[in-house]
């Protein structure tokens, strides 16, 4: 029976790496599966042969601050992956970590799933996964050229955040706890590392207050993950806001939302397929976002607006023009605003863009079959 490797960090790229697990299992049911990776990874059953004590860092000084467990962390998975030898290792996302560790592991099949967006910053990266990795799986279609133009295989089957979003879902518990008759619900997304919630959660704390003055809506806050709870309440208490905290499943948050207001992340991808409108946040640190605005080369934060090359949700970034927040939330908020018809328009696109269904199922398919 084949061995396989997953190699994952981050929640996002945890997630997608659990999909690809359940999938090799559906196919292969006698199939061995190793790899390192978050709660969801866990959960489906396979053998972790590192536990991953590194927090999913946001910006350069989280990075320093951790450099010693990290490189402590990438000792230990080379070593238990060179003991291991599966017969193929999948890369997932995550390419500070997944990049040093692919040089490492010259003699193992390695192909990186979710590649580093070189697109957007260090695009010299592209002649290390040249190098070092036999092939790479992209989630944006515009990706898959970049590569090929390099001379570097690759593959492109839809993104992954399509299966996450049919998957099906029970929300009575929500619904019972949290949504009253003729409740209007603001969806609030602050993003699923400690940094976001410390730096992006206040700026949507403040747009909050802002829109109650002149709303009658209800504000839910998603904890992505458990460990952020307390961290999440501390902030609302601060603010004395009635906020509740919505622990559960993101999407059945969406799927009750009016409106959202998130991070800049995969959510919006999320929020987007699943028809909510959006405004976009995104705030660091100002020595981080010095080196940020100095090394990525891009115009947009959201990967709606990647995707599509334009403007299609409002980004608020680091400095906020409150007055110009107010009325983009104003015309959103109109159930018969041009707005936010034009925003779900583009959002029916995105599905064609991105692929309908089963993503996570052909990668792996496809990954198995390269085996033989």
């Amino acid at each position: 029976m084949p061995k396989i490797a997953l190699i994952s960090g981050e929640i996002s790229g945890d997630q997608y790496a659990s999909l690809l697990a359940l999938q090799f299992k559906r196919i292969i049911p006698s199939i061995e599966i190793i790899g390192t990776g978050g709660t969801k990874l866990k959960k489906t059953g396979i053998r972790i042969i590192v536990e991953n004590p590194l927090p999913g860092t946001f910006g350069i000084s989280s990075v320093l601050k951790n450099l010693p467990q990290h490189l402590k962390y990438l000792k230990r998975c080379a070593s238990a992956l060179k003991e291991e030898k599966p017969d193929m290792i999948v890369f997932i996302d995550n390419p500070g970590f997944n990049l040093q560790l692919g040089k490492i592991l010259p003699d193992l099949r390695k192909i990186y799933y979710i590649p580093p967006k070189i697109w957007a910053h260090d695009y010299q990266r592209i002649f290390l996964i040249r190098h070092f990795f036999e092939s790479v799986i992209t989630i944006f279609p515009f990706e898959k050229l970049i590569y090929e133009k390099e001379g570097i295989p690759a593959f492109y089957f839809g993104h992954p955040v399509i299966d996450l979003i049919n998957e099906q879902e029970s929300d009575e518990f929500f619904k019972k706890t949290f949504v009253k008759e003729k409740d209007v619900i603001s969806g609030v997304f602050p993003g699923s590392r400690k940094e976001e919630i410390k730096y992006i959660l206040p700026l949507l704390i403040e747009a909050g207050k802002l829109i109650q003055k002149k709303f009658k809506t209800k504000f839910i806050v998603s904890c992505a993950e458990e460990s952020l709870y307390t961290n999440i309440k501390e902030i609302i208490e601060k603010n004395a806001l009635d906020w509740e905290i919505w622990t559960g499943s993101a999407h059945n948050l969406a799927r009750h939302s009016h409106i959202a207001l998130a991070a800049s992340g995969t959510m919006n991808l999320e929020l987007a397929l699943l028809g909510i409108p959006m405004i976009v946040f995104y705030r660091m640190s100002r020595f981080n976002y010095s080196i940020a605005k100095f090394v990525v080369q891009l115009r947009y934060v959201s990967p709606v607006n990647l995707i599509f090359g334009k403007y299609i949700v409002d980004e608020f970034i680091q400095k906020i023009n409150w007055y110009k927040f107010q009325k983009v939330f104003s015309a959103l908020f109109d159930s018969s605003g041009e707005k936010r018809k034009r925003q779900l328009e583009s959002f029916a696109k995105l599905r064609e863009i991105l692929g309908y269904e089963k993503v996570s199922e052909k990668i792996a398919q496809f990954l198995l079959d390269r085996l033989k």
